[in-house]
């Protein structure tokens, strides 16, 4: 049985859900997809059906998107939009003290502004932003594995800003405030090897993302940790 997923896994399913999105690529591609009302894609039928065939046998119910490139990017972007707004207002990112709700559409509306002399970090964002919809970065959970608005898991921004490697470091604390700690910990633990996910959850945050902000001091290692999240993906079901 054919799956489109499984046979392209290193291919960004966005155009392929959302055909609209197709003569877009990268960051636009992602901050389109966030702006416009789409579902979510690694809870598509296409990826349900491809977790099906491709793992052969029972599997939980929920999805995850693993690497979620949109975190250090917002984070990038934030910054630039701070520096950009010394000259013009029409760049500051916050609103009553807390960021806008439309920031990704500022974000989209300005992004050759923020990226302007950072070509090189901006390349590296958009291969990361391809990847991130990719099957080779999705893997089935169990139910409020990510969390929702009343259950803290792998999602919840104010924990881990959803970076694998800051939720297991959460599942593994007793004093933790994440949700069903215990039995998401021991699944985790009995399925890295089976999704082959040990890599991409030992992998760190390019630095203290729930104390810092990035600055421009912080460029290389967030440009090495993308790499790196890049390379996971590329190279997770190589043989």
């Amino acid at each position: 049985m054919s799956n489109y997923a499984i046979e392209n896994k290193l291919e960004n399913l966005i155009p392929i859900i959302y055909p609209s999105l197709k003569n877009k690529r990268g960051i636009e591609t992602v901050l389109l997809y966030k702006i416009l009302p789409c579902n979510e894609i690694d809870s598509s039928e296409l990826v349900k059906n491809a977790y099906e065939i491709f793992y052969d046998g029972c599997i939980p119910n929920s999805s995850d998107t693993i690497f979620n490139a949109l975190m250090p990017l917002k984070d990038f972007c934030v910054f630039r939009l701070f520096e950009l707004s010394k000259v013009n207002e029409c760049y500051y990112p916050l609103y009553d003290g807390i960021l806008r709700k439309d920031l990704y559409e500022l974000m989209y509306l300005y992004l050759d502004d923020i990226f302007y002399g950072y070509d090189e970090l901006r390349k590296l964002f958009d291969e990361y932003c391809d990847l991130m919809y990719s099957f080779s970065n999705f893997m089935p959970v169990p139910i409020y594995f990510n969390g929702s608005k009343n259950i803290k898991g792998k999602g919840t921004w104010k924990l881990n800003k959803d970076y694998p490697f800051l939720y297991l470091q959460n599942l593994k604390d007793e004093n933790s405030f994440i949700d069903n700690r215990e039995f998401n910990l021991k699944w985790l633990n009995e399925n890295m090897d089976k999704y082959e996910v040990k890599s991409m959850y030992n992998l760190k945050p390019p630095y203290e993302v729930m104390k810092e902000y990035y600055n421009d001091y912080k460029k290389e290692a967030l440009m090495e940790f993308i790499k790196k999240a890049i390379y996971l993906i590329r190279t997770r079901f190589e043989d």
